[in-house]
């Protein structure tokens, strides 16, 4: 009973002092917005990365051709990879289950009729269907027959349906790849963006023969997937994929891999390194912004000390306690720290959904942000509003009545 009169002699005092109280929670307010809206897209974005790896595949490696590229910098396309380093794989690793040898190429233009995309070609075997664990939503995919006759036949992403054909039933109809007529013959299953942020939905696969000797006139490869039998056994896995390779490319000791190993574990600590560099960033944003609220908080709250000394004094010539007059005025402090922590809130999560409309980020409402942010508000009040509590409490109520 006695929290709630003081609760409610604290909401009377903010509403009375409305200009004043917004001034103190303005830093509370700017911290805690920031803490919400900034973490809650953090683990967002960390959650959504680390469910795209595991679509990926946990059991999984991918080996790119060329040796890690640094950025800015301009390399040559790298020609290191061919298909019999993956049949190789296949035949001399056993962990290997399953390979995928493909030509990708990004940003290649698809027509049909008068509508046109920019898509990502992927050249690839019919195992490519098992390997990268997706299937054709309609139609079919490419069969070994396709792969023997160099077919000019395709499949498409959900975006390239939509970008050429819109509700249409794609089957049986002609894009032009380049100025390479091919007929659809499936439309993959929707698979969303990968982890790097490309739209998997907008590309179209084809045979790798008809790739290799129709379109893109090369035999070298952009890159093999690797599925294994036993993914527990991975590290030991890749360091046999790696010697293979090396002694296949006459790589002699010393000289740097011509080709990139990637395995869901590095996307998953790169990720993991990203998301926490950013979240020790926001911590400092939002501790400095909640520092400053509570050094406003306290300056505001020793002024109103001083205009109140009459009120203090009277409350205690009638009989109210040191303990009565410091929780009046603590109460006051947190509730401020409080009502700012919930409007950052509120303010935090409105952003975080435009946020996420802009950037298309994932827009998640985390808990533990609010959790975080509304326990922060709570010490920023209590640690703001002590001293000055403690001085109106330590008032002579003589001198307080004068």
């Amino acid at each position: 009973m006695r929290m709630f009169r003081m609760g409610k002699q604290a909401l009377r005092a903010m509403i009375e002092n409305k200009t004043r109280s917004f001034l103190m929670m303005l830093g509370v307010v700017i911290g805690v917005a920031t803490l919400t809206m900034i973490a809650s897209s953090v683990l967002g974005a960390r959650a959504e990365v680390m469910g795209k790896v595991e679509k990926f595949g946990l059991d999984q490696i991918m080996i790119m051709a060329g040796a890690g590229r640094k950025p800015g910098v301009p390399q040559p396309i790298p020609t290191t990879l061919r298909v019999e380093d993956a049949q190789a794989m296949m035949s001399e690793i056993i962990n290997v289950k399953d390979v995928s040898p493909q030509i990708n190429r990004r940003d290649f233009l698809v027509k049909s009729g008068n509508k046109s995309s920019y898509a990502i070609i992927a050249a690839a075997n019919p195992n490519w269907e098992s390997v990268w664990n997706t299937s054709p939503e309609s139609g079919r995919f490419i069969s070994s027959e396709d792969t023997a006759k160099f077919a000019r036949v395709a499949v498409i992403g959900k975006t390239i349906q939509t970008d050429l054909f819109e509700d249409e039933d794609p089957v049986g109809k002609q894009i032009l790849l380049g100025n390479n007529p091919f007929e659809v013959i499936g439309v993959l299953e929707p698979r969303g963006t990968a982890v790097s942020g490309v739209d998997m939905d907008s590309r179209v696969v084809i045979p790798l023969s008809t790739g290799q000797k129709r379109v893109f006139n090369q035999d070298y490869l952009f890159m093999i997937k690797v599925a294994l039998h036993d993914a527990s056994n991975m590290s030991q896995t890749v360091e046999d994929i790696r010697a293979l390779l090396r002694e296949r490319h006459n790589l002699q000791k010393g000289v740097e891999d011509d080709f990139t190993l990637v395995t869901p574990t590095q996307v998953m600590n790169i990720a993991s390194k990203l998301s926490t560099t950013f979240s020790l960033f926001l911590l400092l944003v939002s501790a400095i912004s909640l520092i400053v609220g509570a050094i406003v908080i306290a300056n505001i709250m020793f002024i109103a000390v001083n205009e109140r000394k009459p009120e203090i004094g009277i409350r205690r010539a009638v009989g109210a306690r040191k303990n009565d007059i410091l929780a009046q005025f603590l109460m006051e402090a947190v509730s401020i720290a409080l009502a700012g922590g919930i409007l950052g809130i509120i303010i935090g999560l409105a952003g975080l959904k435009i946020l996420s409309g802009f950037m298309k980020l994932p827009n998640a409402i985390m808990w533990q942000p609010i959790a975080v942010a509304l326990v922060s508000a709570l010490i920023v009040g209590l640690l703001a509003g002590i001293q000055p509590a403690r001085k109106a409490a330590h008032l002579n109520p003589i001198d307080a009545l004068k």
